[in-house]
């Protein structure tokens, strides 16, 4: 559990880095290049995205999965790195080629153009290969130099709107520079061997698997914007994109958990351990839960004091995209956690399909419908929608085949502790002026309230993480 409890640790600090970096960057961006040039970067990472799908396919999970199982074995170890890497490249390379060839006719195309280095990216990612041997160290620690140099470079760079296409080449070349510097640290860990093309070609019906939610999953998370930017224009991407930024942030932070446990949960079920497996999932959606609520419920009450100083005066109409928005930090990591501790793990690739394929479904069905009809409210409902019928599918799936329940009287008094919690800032902070102290003050008044309250009502999750932390140390 130590080594679980490292790699969270490791991959925490790097996920409150992320946080961090977005509270000092994006109230420059958001007022040097306003919701144009947040809209048009984020409009034609959109259209990115579909080709960066294609070019990794599932790899991220299906590389994960399978260095997890052979990473006892430094032989099969490098066989099947190689064999994954060069079948990486070979996609990567031909969606590159039919991206730019397809970029030079679109609108926007030196933006496009631009974003292809993230394509460029998904060959040299070998992320997958250290989350499944469990390193995570050296993602974290990469991440963090490029995160703050990309800081340092918006910083000293972004002026106003004439800067959009230099922002687009630093998102986009720190995208790639990530990918590139994580192949100093696999020296070592596998050894130079040829493989057999038969054998790159073997993986793909493994990798389609994985690759079909992956498909699902861009559908009912990036159509909206692609919709809503052909529709609506770019400034309705830029007020969209930015309230979903603010939870995105945390929602990544509350789920680095899973990243944690997939390679540990896949080792559980190959050794038939799956007792083991259901103790761990026990404690960690609960854990999850404890975090997620209060900080949905504290996101909807600060919002109004948030957005005119961090997203400046030209994304006010954020104060009432946000509280809604809010809700998917909720949502999104309690399915997230279910696919990525068990179905994954455990090789139930069809009913994790099954969920990310029918809220793909939903996806298509309501930015169709309702964008034309409420513009930037109908890519808030279908984000919402779409994501609460796959958690909800998920869990019930989840629940129906194994022993596992939700404790109910642990999540009221998480919900309770939160309400109270709201009602408490809104009284207290209700007259202070929209402004980085005042959030502050919410943030650590906030805190204490949702800390104190569960902890009189029983649950001393705190209590027992900071006593385990000084038990067991911070060792690998």
């Amino acid at each position: 559990m130590n080594r679980v409890l490292s790699n969270f640790l490791y991959q925490a600090v790097f996920q409150v880095v992320r946080i961090v970096i977005p509270i000092i960057t994006i109230p420059i961006v958001s007022n040097a290049i306003g919701p144009r040039g947040i809209g048009i970067y984020n409009y034609t990472n959109s259209i990115t995205q579909y080709f960066i799908l294609f070019a990794g396919l599932g790899m991220g999970l299906y590389g994960n999965r399978e260095v997890a199982i052979h990473q006892d074995n430094k032989e099969e170890l490098s066989r099947i790195f190689w064999e994954l890497e060069s079948f990486s490249s070979i996609c990567s390379i031909c969606m590159l080629i039919i991206y730019l060839l397809l970029s030079v006719f679109l609108s926007n195309s030196i933006y496009l153009l631009v974003q292809g280095m993230s394509i460029l990216a998904v060959m040299f990612d070998i992320s997958w290969f250290f989350m499944g041997i469990e390193k995570f160290r050296y993602i974290s620690l990469t991440n963090l130099v490029v995160q703050i140099c990309t800081l340092l470079l918006i910083v000293m760079c972004i002026k106003n709107a004439n800067d959009t296409l230099l922002y687009v080449i630093i998102q986009a070349g720190g995208t790639l520079a990530m990918a590139l510097i994580m192949w100093v640290f696999i020296i070592g860990k596998v050894d130079i061997i040829s493989v057999k093309i038969k054998n790159v070609f073997g993986h793909f019906k493994s990798i389609v698997t994985f690759f079909i939610p992956q498909i699902s999953i861009v559908i009912y998370t990036n159509l909206n914007k692609t919709i809503l930017g052909l529709l609506s224009g770019a400034k309705a991407v830029g007020y969209f994109s930015n309230g979903l930024q603010i939870s995105n942030v945390t929602i990544v932070f509350i789920s680095t958990l899973d990243t944690v446990l997939l390679p540990k949960m896949s080792k559980l079920f190959f050794n038939h351990d799956k007792k083991q497996m259901m103790i761990i999932l026990n404690k960690s959606l609960h854990l999850q839960l404890f975090f997620s609520i209060p900080i949905a419920g504290g996101l909807c009450i600060i919002s109004d004091k948030l957005v005119p100083w961090f997203f400046g005066n030209k994304f006010l109409y954020l104060e009432f995209i946000i509280p809604f928005l809010s809700l998917l930090i909720i949502i999104i990591p309690m399915g997230m956690s279910i696919s990525r501790q068990y179905l994954l793990p455990i090789g139930h690739i069809k009913e994790y399909n099954l969920s990310v394929m029918a809220g793909a479904a939903i996806s298509i069905i309501l930015n169709f419908t309702m964008i034309p009809w409420i513009g930037i409210w109908g890519a808030v409902v279908g984000s919402i929608v779409s994501e609460l019928f796959v958690t909800i599918t998920r869990v019930k799936g989840f629940m129906k085949e194994t022993a596992f329940r939700y404790d109910s009287k642990k999540i009221m008094v998480y919900v309770f502790s939160t309400i109270i919690m709201m009602i408490f800032l809104k009284i207290t902070t209700n007259t202070l002026p929209a402004s980085l102290l005042t959030n502050l003050i919410q943030i650590v008044l906030g805190m204490i309230v949702y800390f104190a309250l569960t902890n009189v009502l029983g649950e001393k999750l705190i209590i027992n993480i900071l006593k385990i932390i000084i038990k067991n140390g911070f060792h690998t």
